[in-house]
């Protein structure tokens, strides 16, 4: 019996060429009429594309892992990966205990992390009215950036806390000026400045151990204010400077051939007759710039290391309303014979060692090396958030002024000890076999052993933006190590 004739198209679709006698070339057209050709691939194409692909899979899986002791997952059952993302908490305030010495608490949802979440948004201070009344104005904390670092020097990871205040504010300065603590990475110590409310502010390290903050007006950057100290360092510098603002001291620099013509201070008196008193000066002058004028102060002590010489100057239009404002900055100067000195905290870690590292420890050590952090925010979708080993990451954007359209990124895993730290590695090199929602990120795992630290850096060029590797990392992780040998000694 015939066929129907969609019964022979079905069977020429399903089985083109079964019971027929067709040459290849009358196959090869028949199939293009149907629409089902594929050309055969020849085999020895595919032995090449697995010759290039390997080897470079390979390199993805292990350039950038430190090494770990083989042998230490035997017996351990764990489950290594989770992909089921934990629900992220939002609309709710984190709030986490202030350092000892401080009482308050701050809240933690701002997506800060390193210096900037240590301390309390807000520091008190008695009123001038009412010794038993407070005013509490904004503390803003910043890093000192050493000018020179090689990544070898320690890292601080404990900033000192932050003492009662005793200089009295009058009413009205909530929202006239901020309390600026610096922190010095290099020697754990840090110091405090009052500041206007608002201003931006930055502090370096010099090379010879000198400090150097300045402040300046967002809205108009010709009002700045800016601290020197030399730090007990250059003393032609020092010496030169004390014969500047001090009265009579002109001929004294003199003597030690500097030739001093002092600037046309308005006003300059002493702060007092005795003590430290006798050595810190007031003074005001024009500013270069018209229009403007500077209102400054400045300290100098003399010891077996030479002359210690501070100023703190105020630059401002004529136009600034805020006599109050320079009065109570200069004045907590003046009072403190410069800055608030906060001296370094002797580590209560080092008597525990590495054991009590915290990510605190580690992104203090990255922002130290120059590394700016934040959390990602809850509304943007995080890259890696997987559990490994039983821990889910701290996602963090790394922000820096070159950042292509999509930045670099941390994943910060934290494990109880080295062990639980080598199964989190083990996982992620399975892990990192498999698709992931990267982006095509170039991925560099790290591991901290003696901080159980598992740190899976994502670098984020694009290919408009070249991918570069920030060495900050490694050097940040360096440092902490340092930090904990030498503590430990």
């Amino acid at each position: 019996m015939s066929k129907l004739p969609e019964e022979w198209e079905q069977q020429l679709k399903e089985k083109p060429f079964e019971g027929m006698n067709f040459t290849p070339q009358m196959q090869k057209k028949v199939e293009q009429r149907l629409g089902g050709y594929q050309p055969k691939r020849k085999r020895y194409k595919v032995l090449a594309y697995a010759a290039v692909l390997l080897p470079v899979m390979a390199m993805l899986l292990w350039f950038g892992y430190s090494g770990l002791e083989p042998g230490k997952l035997a017996g351990r059952i764990t489950p290594l990966v989770s992909e089921a993302p934990p629900p992220r908490e939002t609309g709710a305030a984190d709030f986490s205990p202030a350092p000892t010495g401080n009482s308050q608490s701050v809240p933690s949802n701002d997506y800060a992390v390193g210096i900037r979440s240590i301390y309390n948004a807000e520091v008190p201070f008695p009123s001038v009215e009412d010794k038993r009344a407070e005013v509490s104005i904004p503390l803003t904390a910043i890093l000192s950036v050493p000018v020179l670092d090689d990544g070898n020097s320690p890292a601080h990871v404990t900033p000192p806390p932050l003492p009662k205040m005793t200089f009295p504010l009058p009413a009205g300065m909530e929202d006239k000026l901020q309390a600026a603590l610096v922190f010095q990475g290099d020697t754990g110590s840090a110091y405090i400045l009052l500041a206007p409310a608002g201003w931006k502010a930055s502090a370096v390290t010099g090379a010879n151990g000198s400090l150097g903050a300045t402040f300046e007006d967002p809205e108009n950057p010709g009002q700045t204010l800016q601290y020197s100290d030399n730090a007990w360092g250059c003393q032609g510098c020092a010496v030169g400077s004390i014969g500047t603002y001090f009265p009579g001291k002109a001929e004294w620099a003199d003597e030690y051939g500097l030739t001093i013509i002092p600037p046309a201070f308005t006003e300059q008196y002493m702060a007092g007759t005795g003590g430290a008193d006798a050595r810190t000066v007031r003074y005001s002058l024009p500013a270069e710039a018209s229009g403007y004028e500077t209102a400054g102060t400045a300290y100098y002590d003399e010891g077996e290391w030479g002359y210690l010489f501070r100023k703190l100057e105020m630059t401002t239009s004529s136009a600034f309303d805020g006599q109050d404002v320079i009065d109570s900055i200069q004045g907590f100067f003046a009072a403190h014979h410069g800055p608030l000195l906060l001296p370094a905290v002797q580590n209560p870690e080092s008597a525990a060692g590495s054991a009590e590292y915290t990510t605190q420890s580690l992104y203090l050590a990255l922002e130290q090396r120059g590394m700016q952090l934040s959390l990602v925010p809850d509304t943007t979708e995080l890259m890696f958030n997987k559990q490994l080993a039983g821990v889910w990451p701290e996602e963090l954007l790394i922000d820096k002024t070159d950042t292509p359209a999509r930045p670099d990124r941390l994943s910060v895993y934290t494990y109880a000890d080295s062990l639980e730290c080598a199964e989190g590695l083990a996982a992620l090199k399975l892990e990192i076999n498999r698709t992931t929602n990267d982006g095509g990120a170039r991925i560099y795992p790290h591991v901290f052993r003696g901080g159980k630290f598992l740190v899976v850096y994502w670098m984020g060029g694009d290919s408009a933006e070249p991918y570069v590797y920030d060495k900050a990392i490694k050097l940040a992780l360096r440092s902490l190590e340092g930090s904990s040998a030498s503590e430990a000694d």
